[in-house]
């Protein structure tokens, strides 16, 4: 048997940020929510998911405020429900505090893995604030204990059947709530409960961090004389159960291919190892300069596509439009910058920002998929699109940028921005993707909404128009992708089989070390304009805890790596100095995991990607006779 901790962290405080002064991010909207640790023998836990949370509350929109009210989740007890499935019990809090449409309610969700959950909804014990709720099921009874106390420090129970409403309510004993840590930082108990070896072994494969393991055993057969042209590769084994080929270096230099017998072959296997970050070059411009294609000295929302056996790199950038072309995905960042459009100054204006600028190909005919921002004026930008006629180096053959427009020719969001759009083909449709955010001009101050994510079909010829009406179909609605900022945006869809998965990037925008990424996911074939098509995972799949080092990990696309067929994720992400300031954002690159849960883990590190004890190997070739000798 193993035992799960459920807890929270304390969650006190703001963020610290010193860039920015009066930037405030609170910590209780990324640690007041459920966090799990797993243990093999009671005593030592490791803390799930690098010590994040896992269920977050959902913010509502009825309470007044445009942007919807962030909501925190404190005081969880986990528990077994009639069936035997999990229940969890918690108090939800407008952050640090208290929440006036729940005061006196338990907030009750059921799991059937711990991964993810179904709220049940609200348990009202009491007409004042309460603490330290639980719940457990009676079997002789038939029904649930319920326990609280006020904040008196006064305890009681009371009986339900249902958990719909209680009955028998009388003063109780004070339970004492747990002081213990287990060791992990910050933490904030709630109870300790046995789980199966199943059940621990589902919790771990989404949950708990990804590690090689071990390589399989390696065999071959070659015929004497023959070339070995195409020695078998390593199979790398994962603690989640999945596993990955790898080439290997073998040395042969030991072996008569000539001469029948069995041999041990030495080999060592390759694992890639970007550094972080990743050097870029910046050609003959100054960094810094208003006419400098990057901005400042570093990089945000790299995108790195493939074209005619070319790569080519896209950025951020301001009115300069910059690729970078080599013959490798990594190559391009050492690649110099070539100017390739530079977006003209309207009156009054004294530069413009171009965002988030993503090469597509659409019937053999690249696209440039930006955002103009005039005067670095955010809350104007605009998503374009830039059609190309010949060679994608050559400035000449870049058409002027046209504004994203709906089926009827107006502008895609009148009253609001539009930015970070995306293209993908599913099925034969041509579907765009983008982050838009309604804002209410003319008051003072603006009144902001939060930025959504929407899908729209296109014309595969004119991309820059919808052929459908746009349809939201994801909000920030979790503490975790609304810190500082209520923002969902960068969406970029990875493809493994049947299924879709869609990176969004979400949380601050502000403070660049809490942005963190977030997964939609569908099936393709299916209608990807119903809402009800997409399934948003509740918890965060890259975060700052994700690598030590790596600060707001994000805004990322994906290509495939010529030599090896795998999915290599590009992204930014924020390093910081000795005095851990942040600094600007610098272009990452790693390899895509398929974990044994299906999903992509995006979090593997060289040396979770292999472990130096299984790095040199050792094949068992048989080279048998030529066929017909004796």
């Amino acid at each position: 048997m193993s035992t799960i901790l459920c807890y929270t962290r304390r969650g006190q405080g703001t963020y610290p940020d010193k860039n920015y002064p009066g930037h405030v991010a609170y910590l209780c909207d990324l640690e007041h929510a459920l966090h799990l640790a797993i243990s093999d023998d009671g005593i030592s836990f490791k803390p799930l998911r690098n010590n994040t949370g896992i269920l977050f509350a959902a913010c509502t929109f009825c309470e007044g405020d445009p942007k919807g009210t962030t909501k925190t989740l404190v005081d969880p007890w986990l528990t077994r429900d009639a069936a035997g499935a999990f229940l969890l019990c918690m108090l939800r809090r407008n952050q640090n505090a208290p929440d006036p449409l729940s005061v006196g309610s338990i907030l009750l969700f059921s799991s059937k893995d711990l991964v993810r959950y179904r709220e049940i909804g609200f348990l009202k014990v009491s007409e004042e604030a309460i603490r330290h709720p639980r719940c457990d099921y009676r079997a002789q009874t038939g029904d649930y204990e319920v326990y609280w106390e006020n904040e008196r420090g006064q305890a009681f129970c009371a009986c339900s059947r249902d958990l719909t409403q209680i009955s028998d309510v009388r003063p109780c004993e004070v339970r004492q709530a747990s002081a213990e840590t287990y060791g992990i930082d910050q933490c904030v108990p709630g109870n300790t409960i046995e789980i199966s070896a199943e059940e621990a072994r589902r919790v771990r494969m989404y949950l708990d961090e990804i590690r090689n393991t071990g390589v399989d055993p390696v065999r071959c057969i070659l015929a004497a004389g023959m070339t070995p042209w195409n020695l078998p590769k390593a199979v790398c084994r994962y603690s989640d159960g999945s596993t990955h080929e790898k080439p290997v270096d073998w040395d042969l230099s030991g072996v008569d291919l000539n001469k029948p017998g069995e041999y041990e072959v030495p080999g060592r296997i390759r694992v890639k190892r970007w550094p972080f970050p990743l050097k870029l070059n910046f050609g003959p411009y100054v960094p810094g300069d208003i006419n400098d294609p990057n901005m400042d000295t570093g990089m945000s929302d790299p995108c790195v596509t493939m074209y005619k056996g070319k790569y080519y790199l896209s950025s951020s950038g301001n009115q300069n439009i910059v690729l970078r072309c080599a013959n490798t995905p990594e190559g391009v960042f050492s690649a110099e910058p070539v100017v390739i459009y530079r977006v003209p100054l309207q009156p009054g204006q004294h530069m413009n920002g171009t965002w988030a600028a993503e090469l597509h190909v659409i019937d053999e005919v690249p696209y440039l998929f930006t955002t103009i921002c005039p005067n670095g004026d955010w809350t104007h930008v605009k998503s374009v699109v830039l059609r190309c006629r010949g060679e994608l180096l050559d400035p000449a053959a870049w058409e002027a940028p046209r504004f994203c427009v709906k089926a009827n020719g107006e502008l895609l969001t009148e009253g609001g921005i539009s930015l970070d759009m995306t293209h993908f083909r599913d099925h034969g449709t041509d579907y765009v993707m983008w982050s838009d955010r309604k804002i209410r001009y003319g008051t003072d101050p603006l009144v902001i909404e939060p930025a959504d994510v929407y899908i729209a079909t296109i014309d595969p010829a004119a991309p820059w128009r919808l052929t459908s009406d746009p349809v939201c179909v994801l909000r920030p609605v979790f503490g975790w992708d609304r810190c500082e900022t209520e923002v969902e945006e960068g969406p970029y869809l990875l493809r493994h089989g049947d299924e879709l998965f869609v990176t969004v990037s979400g949380s601050s925008t502000g403070m660049a070390d809490l942005y963190a990424v977030g997964l939609l996911h569908a099936k393709t074939g299916g209608n990807l304009l119903d809402p009800a098509a997409w399934d948003w995972w509740p918890y965060p799949l890259l975060t700052k805890e994700s690598v030590p080092g790596e600060f707001g990990p994000g805004h990322n696309n994906f290509v495939q790596d010529p030599e090896t067929g795998d999915d290599l994720m590009v992204y930014h992400a924020v390093p910081h100095d000795a005095n851990g300031r942040a600094l600007h954002r610098r272009p990452a690159m790693r390899r895509v995991h398929w974990a044994s849960s299906g999903l992509p883990y995006l979090e593997m590190t060289p040396e979770r990607d292999l472990d130096p004890r299984w790095e040199r190997i050792v094949m068992k070739l048989t080279v048998c006779p030529k066929e017909g000798n004796p």
